[in-house]
C-alpha cells in the first residue's frame, strides 16, 4: 500500500483516481486529523463481497466441502453444466 501525505494527494489527486482503477492500488493519505484510504471502487465492491461470504456460517463449511470434493476429483464438467464445450 503506498503511503502519502494529504497535501502530496490534493497534488496528485487525478493521477491517484487512475493508478487505484487502473493497477488496483490501494492507497494511505495521511493527516492530522486521521488517516483515510483510496481504492477504486470495483476493489471496495469486491472487498465487500468478500467480506459478505465470510460472515456468512456456512459459507465456510460449504467452500470447504467443495474444495475436497474437486480435490478428490468429484466435479461435473463445463459441457455438463451449460451444455456447450468450453
Amino acid at each position: 500500500m503506498l503511503t502519502m501525505t494529504a497535501t502530496e494527494a490534493r497534488k496528485s489527486f487525478f493521477e491517484i483516481i487512475k493508478q487505484t482503477n487502473q493497477q488496483h492500488e490501494i492507497i494511505q493519505v495521511q493527516h492530522k486529523s486521521g488517516n483515510s484510504v483510496i481504492m477504486s471502487a470495483e476493489d471496495y465492491e469486491s472487498l465487500q463481497e468478500t467480506l459478505h461470504l465470510l460472515s456468512n456460517p456456512n459459507f465456510k463449511k460449504t467452500f470447504n466441502q467443495s474444495v475436497k470434493e474437486a480435490e478428490q476429483g468429484d466435479v461435473v464438467s463445463f459441457e455438463d453444466v451449460f451444455g456447450e464445450p468450453l
